[in-house]
């Protein structure tokens, strides 16, 4: 049994397609049926069923949970061996959430790469259940995400602070404030209360989302109860509904970054925090106590809290 025999497997297992799966491999489909055909034989047992469709027998089950564990343990043993010579090659696995990456990631990976350029970087996204789900099982080597993290065992440092802002199309202002509109947003510039907003649109992130969650505890502290019009997984979509005047929205300051450029016809946002201090939030890196983080690991760590807190 070798590492790659283990790692084509987990990526047939994670499809139960071969088709996807060699694409994502970039071999061909006869190639990848050999390695998994020659795995078989050496473990003697069939590790899928192949009619109606491709499936996971028991012991394929049971070869996934042991592989990831194998590839994770030979994983954490090069990045020990290559921090000792400090030749510092192997793999930085990370999981964000995909605006934050957007939002992140264009300014962290120049500096990382110039730094540490034969470690390959490794990207997971994913809202903050799956980013815990995949730190649990050694699939990423660490999470950028806000606090808390409900995952126990998981090592947190600081990376920013942030508020939670309310994104509002410009015609929106306009109408709850008529001719008080422009001293209204700069009163509303230092803090805004989401009451002064009630029975206008909204565009939320789907539950499952960390923000998500904190805006949702504000609406009950507040027993206010948004006129929903669209939910959606990605953020930068409800700052562009936003743009477009289609509903507004409440994100954290940091995503802001990731906010499409404005279309011609874009109706343009006011940006409003939010005024109660409980909304506040922190982002934060975290990793597993118990796994060994690589010092290109660190690095990554520390570079984007240089980033964010210029």
């Amino acid at each position: 049994m070798n590492f790659q025999h283990l790692k084509y497997f987990l990526m047939v297992a994670e499809e139960l397609n071969i088709t996807r799966a060699a694409e994502r491999l970039y071999i061909s489909q006869q190639s990848l049926s050999n390695h998994i055909g020659n795995l078989e034989r050496e473990l003697d047992v069939k590790l899928f069923t192949r009619s109606p469709k491709l499936s996971l027998t028991y012991a394929g089950g049971l070869l996934v949970d042991t592989a990831t564990q194998i590839l994770d343990l030979h994983s954490q043993y090069l990045a020990k061996v290559g921090d000792i010579n400090k030749q510092y090659l192997g793999v930085l696995r990370v999981g964000v959430s995909h605006t934050c990456g957007l939002a992140l990631l264009p300014d962290i990976l120049p500096r990382f790469r110039t730094e540490f350029p034969h470690v390959e970087f490794s990207l997971f996204e994913g809202n903050s259940t799956q980013l815990e789900d995949e730190l649990s099982h050694g699939r990423v080597d660490l999470i950028i995400c806000f606090q808390p993290i409900i995952m126990e065992g998981v090592a947190t440092v600081p990376l920013v602070e942030q508020r939670l802002m309310m994104v509002v199309p410009k015609t929106f202002t306009q109408q709850l404030f008529g001719d008080q509109a422009e001293e209204s947003r700069r009163q509303l510039a230092q803090g805004a209360d989401i009451r002064d907003f009630e029975h206008l649109p909204f565009v939320l992130i789907k539950r499952g989302n960390r923000t998500r969650s904190i805006v949702d505890q504000y609406f009950r502290r507040y027993y206010f109860n948004p006129q929903l019009i669209l939910e959606t997984e990605n953020t930068v979509t409800t700052l562009a509904m936003a743009q477009a005047g289609i509903g507004m929205t409440i994100c954290p300051e940091l995503f802001l970054r990731a906010m499409p450029a404005p279309a011609s016809e874009s109706v343009g946002v006011d940006l409003f925090p939010l005024a109660d201090p409980a909304t506040s939030g922190k982002l934060v890196a975290g990793y597993q106590e118990s796994r060994y983080l690589s010092h290109f690991g660190q690095r990554f760590i520390e570079i984007a809290q240089d980033t964010l807190q210029k």
